[in-house]
């Protein structure tokens, strides 16, 4: 979201070079990827055995099969579908081209149909473990809608502080078709909240949606928060004004509250990712959102 530096640049064109060789070198196996599905039809894909950085929700289909998400645009490298990242003390989890730049590694890991469980140890650039993730995922699908559910338990190695910029939190980026002409509605009524940049928004709400076309037709994402998560959810919101992009993210306002961690104590969030063919009512969207804080 913040403009690159020259020299950053040209690290992300390395990067990119290097992310085109490993891919065409490597074909995804069980081993590196998970295809999330119910029964016979993939609703998903987990990657996280040929990542870099971070392990990450590489697909996510509505239910005629359509994918909403993107991975590693040439703007942002660093963007991966859906995705979760924070800062922890002065490393950062988002970002990849900065030598601060810490890694998510998977140490464990299982998979069956429709979920999958990961032991995610969040390192330095040092191999130092800063926490120690519990990550579960899982997918389902009814009455025409297909929905993800991300639970993380970080837990602290030593004292930290979770921080990180304005958008940092479980963020995704929609395929390119999708950054244009969408519109952003939530359970308040409105799409306010506080201007940071441009058209960059933050907005407490219980969920944010994001409808935009697709393939010819209307998809709708939404992301809800849970109640029992530590903070109460803001959602970062970006539109395409001025050649941008859409970008969605739940975040915990942590750029302005930091949340600090005594070693050994773990830091819990619930977070549901819902898609739809087609627009939906904001009156739709909060029966699902009661569902699932139920």
């Amino acid at each position: 979201m913040k403009p690159i530096p020259l020299c950053l640049l040209v690290s992300l064109l390395f990067t990119a070079t290097a992310y085109a060789t490993e891919n065409t070198n490597r074909t995804p196996s069980s081993r590196t990827m998970n295809v999330l599905k119910i029964g016979d039809t993939p609703l998903a894909k987990y990657r996280f055995g040929d990542v870099p950085f971070k392990p990450y929700i590489d697909e996510l289909r509505t239910p005629s099969g359509k994918n909403i998400l993107r991975d590693a645009p040439e703007d942002h490298l660093h963007h991966h579908g859906l995705m979760y990242a924070l800062r922890v003390g002065s490393c950062s989890f988002w970002g990849e081209a900065d030598a601060n730049n810490g890694k998510q590694i998977t140490v464990r890991h299982q998979s069956a149909g429709n979920f999958v469980e990961s032991e995610v140890d969040w390192n330095t650039s040092e191999s130092k473990t800063l926490l120690k993730e519990q990550r579960t995922i899982r997918i389902h699908q009814e009455n025409g809608a297909t929905f993800l559910d991300w639970h993380s338990t970080l837990t602290a190695v030593d004292d930290a502080v979770l921080g990180g910029e304005h958008y940092y939190g479980l963020g995704m980026r929609f395929v390119e078709e999708m950054d244009k002409d969408g519109r952003f509605f939530n359970d308040t009524g409105a799409h306010d909240g506080e201007i940071v940049r441009g058209d960059e928004r933050l907005k407490r709400c219980r969920w944010m949606a994001y409808t935009a076309n697709l393939a010819g037709a209307p998809v709708t994402v939404a992301v809800f928060d849970h109640p029992s998560n530590p903070v109460p959810m803001t959602a970062f919101t970006m539109g395409n004004a001025g050649g941008a992009f859409a970008y969605l993210s739940a975040t915990m306002n942590l750029h302005r509250e930091p949340v600090g961690l005594k070693a050994r104590q773990s830091f819990a969030v619930k977070y549901r990712v819902a898609v739809w063919d087609g627009e939906v009512s904001p009156e739709t969207i909060e029966a699902k959102y009661r569902e699932f804080v139920r």
